[in-house]
């Protein structure tokens, strides 16, 4: 799902490793926490929305010997996570995580900065989904961006972003590009709280927020 055509005049495939981590500056701890929550040893790993491949290499590196499948929509990102040399064996799947998911059970479904992208509808869906295929003890585990639970604290937010993506190097017009494209998108996207109540209602026995920085956060259910 991250294959979204443009990020403000930059070309998405080629681009997107580049300037994510201008535009999200706390990236790379986001990812790293949600390595740090994955089971021990798991043997079979899911992950949706992989893009170019960037979580999915630190997945290969953290579980060397799972079966790791990646999914997402856009063939473009997909070539190029699949042409990375330390990806290879990873099975990739070109697919809309809305549709039917590969495979029948995983020990972990995990997901970075894609679910923000679909509806509030299609994301409870996802939460059931997950619940559902999962194993017995598996996790799901959801790095993010969410809104803010009040108007004030979005606006703290959003001033912070601002200085924080000017100070990872992101161009001016790209800063102001996306803090219009969150202010466009805020309508559909859901605070944590709401995510951790989702999975709750989906079937998990435990929801952890390990992890919050200005607008992203990682949400883990535990069946």
């Amino acid at each position: 799902m991250k294959g979204q055509g443009r990020i403000h005049g930059v070309t998405v495939p080629e681009a997107y490793d580049h300037l994510i981590g201008r535009i999200v500056p706390s990236q790379p701890l986001l990812l790293q926490t949600a390595l740090d929550y994955l089971p021990p040893s798991p043997e079979l790993v899911l992950e949706l929305g992989c893009g170019t491949g960037i979580l999915t290499g630190l997945l290969r590196a953290a579980c060397p010997d799972c079966a790791l499948t990646a999914l997402d929509i856009d063939p473009e990102m997909l070539a190029i996570a699949a042409a990375k040399p330390e990806l290879k064996g990873v099975r990739f799947i070109a697919g809309d995580l809305r549709d039917p998911w590969p495979g029948e059970c995983s020990d972990v479904i995990i997901t970075a900065l894609c679910l923000h992208h679909v509806s509030l509808a299609e994301r409870s869906e996802v939460a059931e989904r997950a619940a559902r295929l999962l194993r017995p003890g598996g996790r799901f585990i959801c790095a993010d961006i969410f809104r803010a639970e009040q108007e004030w604290e979005e606006d703290l937010l959003t001033e912070s972003w601002r200085r924080a993506m000017a100070r990872e190097g992101a161009p001016g017009d790209v800063i102001e590009g996306m803090i219009l494209q969150r202010a466009n998108r805020m309508p559909h996207l859901s605070t944590v709280s709401w995510f951790q109540d989702r999975l709750r209602e989906a079937g998990f026995s435990r929801v952890v927020v390990p992890f919050t920085a200005g607008f992203v956060a990682l949400v883990v259910g535990i069946r």
